[in-house]
């Protein structure tokens, strides 16, 4: 999650310093109807999808698919994803909804952290961000639980842990036009050889880790702490290495850029429905089944619900700024 919240600082940081910048209402409203009517679809066809499919666990399959759909998930847990911003446990019907409750009270306050990157030196928000993820791991490093479990339960600390990859994200967006200058004289084979270096941190850092740390909670801190700059490289690389960036700007991949929060949101839905459908039957056909119908569903889900969000936030932000104006006038 790391590398989307970053993305999500630079996205923002973009919105938020262009041309037309949104006042604070008009951003809030965006980001409601961005995040939160989307995440609201998911966890209605979530719970109906476990009301309709769900008999019993499944002796088969990993224990997180268990976790997710369990005996005893009602109404009561309905209305707490509703709820969204108030901390619950966030681990049942879509087990990946946890990481939207962040993104959701992040954005909220993202205007002031904007503030603060473009008004202090970078030494600043670098050491900012590095305070709060340390006084976050000094929480909850006595009482023995992991950044993981206090997420997954929506808890308040970890929220300024991540805010440290929002501003990862807005920092790389206010340096860019530095950040290509001066890696422009560099050759493209060295840029390339750290691109290749960053991925492969990005990638087995969690598994390096769990043989070098035995102390679960600071094992969790640390994994974000050593994929920081891997993300850092690969984001300061996509806007530098015109190769990666021409490979990143590929059609297909695009598409796949503008489906990804539906495919998001609604991948372990599709995987958990069409396992419980077959039970413990079908073993191998069930997944083939769930991974052929995961793309078109979340192709469906942009179409039918993300994107008509998006629209409703520029309409009502639009409506804001011309009801302003007029009073102004």
């Amino acid at each position: 999650m790391i590398l989307f919240f970053a993305l999500s600082g630079f996205a923002l940081t973009l919105q938020v310093t262009g041309e037309s910048r949104p006042g604070f209402a008009e951003f809030v409203v965006k980001r409601v109807c961005r995040i939160y009517i989307p995440y609201l679809f998911a966890v209605l066809a979530a719970y109906a999808a476990y009301c309709v499919l769900y008999r019993s666990n499944l002796s088969w399959t990993g224990e997180w698919v268990n976790e997710a759909w369990h005996a005893g998930i009602d109404r009561h847990d309905l209305l707490n994803h509703i709820y969204f911003l108030i901390p619950f446990s966030n681990s049942t019907l879509d087990p990946v909804l946890w990481s939207l409750v962040y993104e959701m009270r992040i954005s909220l306050l993202f205007p002031i952290l904007i503030v603060v990157v473009f008004a202090m030196p970078l030494w600043f928000s670098i050491a900012l961000s590095a305070g709060l993820s340390l006084a976050a791991f000094g929480y909850y490093f006595p009482l023995h639980r992991t950044l993981m479990e206090a997420s997954l339960r929506g808890e308040w600390i970890p929220t300024i842990h991540y805010i440290s990859m929002f501003v990862l994200g807005a920092l790389i967006a206010r340096y860019r036009d530095a950040i290509v200058s001066k890696l422009a004289p560099i050759s493209p084979r060295w840029l390339f050889g750290a691109l290749v270096i960053s991925l492969a941190l990005y990638v087995l850092v969690g598994s390096v880790n769990r043989h070098l740390i035995s102390n679960d909670v600071l094992r969790g801190f640390a994994d974000d702490w050593v994929v920081l700059p891997a993300v850092t490289g690969i984001l300061i690389l996509a806007i530098s290495l015109r190769p990666f960036a021409d490979f990143l700007a590929a059609r297909p991949l695009v598409f796949l850029g503008k489906i990804s929060f539906s495919l998001y949101l609604l991948h372990c839905i599709v995987l958990l429905g069409v396992l419980h459908y077959f039970g413990e039957t079908y073993h191998g056909m069930s997944m083939l089944i769930a991974a052929v119908l995961i793309l078109p569903v979340s192709i469906a889900g942009y179409y039918a619900i993300e994107k008509p969000s998006i629209r409703l936030g520029r309409y009502l932000s639009r409506s804001k700024h011309r009801g302003r104006a007029t009073l102004g006038a």
